[in-house]
C-alpha cells in the first residue's frame, strides 16, 4: 500500500510538474529574440529592474546598459516602458536601451528624409569637428560649425543649436550634421527680404560687419552693403578703420541694388553736405591761403584746401622760370604750402591753383621791355633737338629754334653750333605773355646774306655741283646760285646737235643775277646775260668814238 501511494503520490507531482511546465511553455512561447513589448517595472535589485511578463519567470533589464550615474530616471519601480527582448536563454533578457536608441533612429531619419532641422547638443571635439546629441551622436565638421572659419572649436562644447542633417545612414549608424547650412539658409532668406524691401535713395541704420581696404561691409538686417572707401566721406579717406569700426552702428544710403546678382551699393558721404556746392563762394578766384600736399605727380600736386576739397597746382603754375624743374625740387607730400585759386569748375569739382601767380609776372615785363628786333645777351641754359634755350637778364627763358641759328648753314644738331653755358647774342623775333614763349634768333644779330645779292648784280664764283638741268655756282659759303644751261653761255656751239656749253666742277666763272628769292633762299644767275650786256657796251663805247675801232681790235679788248 505504501509502496503504491508513493508511486501515486509521485504521479501526481510528475502531473504537476508537467503542467506547470507546460503553462509556463505556453507563457514563454509569446517571448521571441527582438521583439518588443511593455512591461511594468515591480522591482529594483543590484542587477537592474525585475520586469512582471505574465509568466512565471520574471525578465530583467539589466543596469550594465549603463555606465555608472548614467541610468534613464524613466526605469523605477512601478513605470511602464517598452523593452526588447535580447536573451530567452534562462531568465529573459530586456533592453531598454535599445528601444530608446531605435526610436531615436526612428526620429533622426524621419527628420532627415523629411528635410527638417533637429535639434542637439555639442558634446565633445574630436579630430576635424565635434560630436552633436541630435538623440543618437552625430559629426559636425570645423567648417560647418559657423559661417565664418572657427579656429577654436571647444568654445562650442556644451552649446545647442538647430542643426541640418546633410548625411544618415541607418545601417551604419552615421549621421552628420551642420549648422553653417542653416545659417547661410536663414541669411539668404533675410537677404532676398532685404533686396526686395530696399529702394535706391533709401536711408537705413546699419552695423559694420567686416572692414577690407576698398571699403566696408554694412548688414543692414540680414543682407550686407558694400560702403566703398570713396563713399564713406566727401575729402579723401586713406584708411577705413580710420573713420570705422567692426561692431559700430552707421547711418548710409542706399546708392544701388542690383537684385539679379544681389549687391548693394551705400554711401555716407551723401548724408553730409557736400562742400563742392558752396566752392565758388568759400574760394573766389584770387584767393590766397594755404593747403597741405597730399599727391605729387609728374604733372603736378593736389592740395587739400579742406577736408573734402582738392585743387590741383600745375607744375607749370609753380614758378615764372624753370616752373617744371622748381616744381619737382621744391613740392613734397605732406608740406604746407601757400597758393592762390586761379579757378573754380564747381560742375567739374575741380579748382586749379598757382604758386607763380601770387608774383609779379615777368613776361609782362618782357613784353613792354623787348620790342622785336631788340639785341640782348643771354646764357645757353638747355639744349634740345629742335633747339636752344637761352636765359635772358631778367630770368625768363626763350627760344633760338634750329632754323634760326643761321642764315646759310644747314644745323642739323644745335649742340655743334652753341654748348650749354655759353653767352651769345640773339635777337628778339616775338614776346607772346599769354603763352610764355619768346622767340628768339642767332641769325638775326646778322644780316641776311642773301639780300646783298641783287638782280642785275655781277658775280664771281666756282661751279660746285653739276646737274642735267644746269650747274651750281658757289657766291660765298652756303650761297649758291643756279645757271641754268641756257643761261650758261652766248656762244653757240660750232655743231647745232652739240649741247649748248657745259659747265665743270671746279670751273671759276662769271655771271649776272637774274632772281632773288631770299624767302626761299634761291638764286639764279645767267653767264650769257653777263656776256651780252658787256657785248652791248661795248658796242655802245665804240659806236661814240671817232675812231672806229676793227672787229679784231673790239675782241681784243674784250678779252
Amino acid at each position: 500500500m505504501s509502496l503504491n501511494k508513493t508511486v501515486t503520490n509521485f504521479e501526481e507531482n510528475e502531473e504537476l510538474s508537467m503542467a506547470d511546465l507546460m503553462k509556463e511553455y505556453d507563457g514563454a512561447g509569446n517571448l521571441s529574440l527582438g521583439k518588443e513589448l511593455e512591461v511594468t517595472i515591480i522591482e529594483e535589485n543590484a542587477d537592474g529592474f525585475m520586469v512582471d511578463l505574465g509568466i512565471k519567470s520574471e525578465g530583467l533589464i539589466p543596469k550594465k546598459e549603463y555606465e555608472e550615474g548614467k541610468i534613464p530616471a524613466e526605469l523605477k519601480v512601478g513605470n511602464k516602458v517598452k523593452v526588447k527582448v535580447v536573451n530567452l536563454h534562462g531568465q529573459p533578457v530586456l533592453s531598454y536601451r535599445e528601444v530608446v536608441e531605435k526610436t531615436k533612429w526612428d526620429n533622426v531619419e524621419k527628420t532627415f528624409n523629411e528635410g527638417k532641422h533637429i535639434h542637439g547638443t555639442i558634446e565633445k571635439a574630436v579630430k576635424g569637428g565635434l560630436m552633436v546629441d541630435i538623440g543618437v551622436s552625430a559629426f559636425l565638421h570645423i567648417s560647418q560649425i559657423d559661417t565664418h572659419f572657427v579656429s577654436d572649436p571647444e568654445k562650442y562644447v556644451g552649446k545647442s543649436y538647430e542643426f541640418a542633417i546633410t548625411e544618415f545612414d541607418r545601417r551604419a549608424k552615421k549621421a552628420v550634421v551642420s549648422r553653417k547650412k542653416i545659417l547661410e539658409d536663414e541669411k539668404s532668406s533675410k537677404r532676398a527680404s532685404v533686396l526686395n524691401s530696399i529702394a535706391e535713395g533709401q536711408i537705413l541704420d546699419g552695423t559694420v560687419s567686416k572692414i577690407t581696404d576698398f571699403g566696408a561691409f554694412i548688414d543692414l538686417g540680414g543682407a550686407d552693403g558694400l560702403l566703398h572707401i570713396g563713399e564713406l566721406a566727401w575729402h579723401k579717406v586713406k584708411k577705413v578703420d580710420e573713420i570705422l569700426h567692426k561692431g559700430q552702428t552707421v547711418r548710409v544710403q542706399v546708392v544701388r541694388v542690383d537684385r539679379n546678382n544681389g549687391k548693394i551699393s551705400l554711401s555716407m558721404k551723401n548724408l553730409a553736405p557736400n562742400p563742392w556746392d558752396s566752392a565758388v563762394e568759400r574760394f573766389p578766384v584770387g584767393l590766397i591761403m594755404k593747403g597741405i600736399v597730399t599727391s605729387v605727380m609728374d604733372y603736378g600736386a593736389f592740395v587739400e584746401l579742406e577736408p573734402g576739397v582738392e585743387g590741383l597746382l600745375h607744375a607749370s603754375e609753380y614758378a615764372w622760370n624753370d616752373s617744371e624743374g622748381e616744381f619737382k625740387r621744391s613740392v613734397k607730400k605732406g608740406q604746407e604750402i601757400e597758393v592762390k585759386i586761379a579757378e573754380v569748375d564747381k560742375d567739374g569739382k575741380k579748382i586749379s591753383l598757382s604758386v607763380k601767380k601770387m608774383h609779379t609776372n615777368p613776361w609782362d615785363e618782357a613784353f613792354r621791355h623787348y620790342a622785336p628786333g631788340t639785341l640782348v645777351k643771354g646764357t645757353v641754359q638747355n639744349i634740345m633737338p629742335f633747339g636752344a634755350f637761352v636765359k635772358l637778364p631778367e630770368g625768363i627763358e626763350g627760344l633760338v629754334h634750329i632754323s634760326d641759328f643761321s642764315w646759310t648753314g644747314r644745323v642739323k644738331r644745335p649742340e655743334d653750333f652753341v654748348k650749354k653755358g655759353q653767352e651769345i647774342d640773339v635777337m628778339v623775333l616775338e614776346v607772346n605773355p599769354q603763352n610764355e614763349k619768346i622767340s628768339l634768333s642767332i641769325k638775326h644779330t646778322q644780316a641776311d646774306p642773301y639780300k646783298k645779292y641783287k638782280a642785275g648784280t655781277a658775280v664771281k664764283g666756282k661751279i660746285v655741283r653739276v646737274a642735267e638741268f644746269g650747274a651750281f655756282m658757289e657766291l660765298e659759303p652756303g650761297i649758291e646760285a643756279l645757271i641754268k644751261n641756257n643761261e650758261a653761255s652766248s656762244v653757240k656751239p660750232a655743231d647745232k646737235n652739240q649741247p649748248q656749253q657745259i659747265l665743270k666742277e671746279g670751273d671759276e666763272v662769271e655771271a649776272k643775277i637774274i632772281k632773288n628769292d631770299a624767302r626761299e633762299r634761291k638764286i639764279e644767275a645767267s653767264i650769257k646775260k653777263l656776256e651780252f650786256d658787256r657785248e652791248k657796251e661795248l658796242v655802245k663805247k665804240y659806236a661814240n668814238s671817232e675812231d672806229k675801232p676793227t672787229l679784231g681790235q673790239i675782241l681784243t679788248e674784250e678779252e
